[in-house]
């Protein structure tokens, strides 16, 4: 009764926790766990849930509702679930957003990319609308901040040494943005946050290396040509 009580204690619907991306699983283990201990575990899966608890177990205490362990342990059902498992629930908020996927494997990918670094599949959608649209909005901030001045002779070797890479995948991508920084005698950061700028509209993304693998070929270098054509002067 205890943790029902919290639960009521600003009356939020269990849809509304849906549409901000909280997992099913995750919400019923916040809620087991507002008035029921097992040892020192936090994070349950269903099955454990069931396997474990005891009627004895159960506080008489009123639970304090805590928005932010909340918040944790869906990260923590995100961190642990397979990738496949939370597709649906991130296709469902990219529609949301006006972003219809169904490429399973790039789904995934961002899953994989993403589920460290967000906290629900709502932030997770919003951060990665990037991967999914064809034109993207680049941050004036993030602009201003990282495609001035020499950014744009950096763009140019990056757009150079890519469009000949033949391996697409991450290793390959790392290897060749630090070469482009040992020739430009720069650290990797003065060529990587410029083309992070370029690919996603933003200062922040996962690892570019595995962004640019994610995104495919066709869109970095297309929208690295955008960046270039509209840069001033020689690019």
């Amino acid at each position: 009764r205890g943790a029902w009580r919290a639960w009521r204690h600003g009356a939020v619907s269990v849809l509304q926790y849906a549409e901000e991306g909280y997992l099913p699983d995750a919400l019923l283990n916040y809620l087991v766990r507002l008035g029921w201990s097992h040892g020192d575990q936090e994070v349950f899966t269903r099955e454990e849930m069931i396997a474990d608890f005891d009627i004895h177990d159960v506080n008489k205490a009123a639970s304090a509702f805590n928005p932010e362990k909340l918040l944790w342990l869906n990260q923590q059902h995100m961190m642990r679930s397979p990738p496949a498992k939370l597709v649906p629930y991130l296709r469902e908020q990219l529609h949301r957003l006006d972003c219809d996927c169904e490429d399973q494997v790039l789904l995934e990918g961002v899953i994989v990319a993403q589920r460290e670094r967000t906290k629900t599949l709502k932030e997770m959608a919003i951060n990665s609308r990037f991967f999914f649209v064809e034109q993207i909005e680049v941050d004036p901030k993030a602009a201003a901040k990282h495609l001035g001045g020499g950014a744009v002779q950096s763009l140019g070797r990056v757009y150079e040494q890519l469009n000949i890479l033949t391996d697409w995948k991450a290793p390959a991508i790392h290897r060749a943005l630090e070469e482009i920084a040992n020739s430009l005698q720069a650290g990797l950061g003065k060529v990587a946050q410029p083309l992070r700028v370029a690919v996603t509209g933003s200062a922040v993304s996962p690892p570019i290396d595995a962004t640019l693998e994610l995104l495919g070929r066709e869109r970095t270098l297309l929208r690295l040509q955008s960046v270039l054509k509209s840069a001033p002067g020689p690019a």
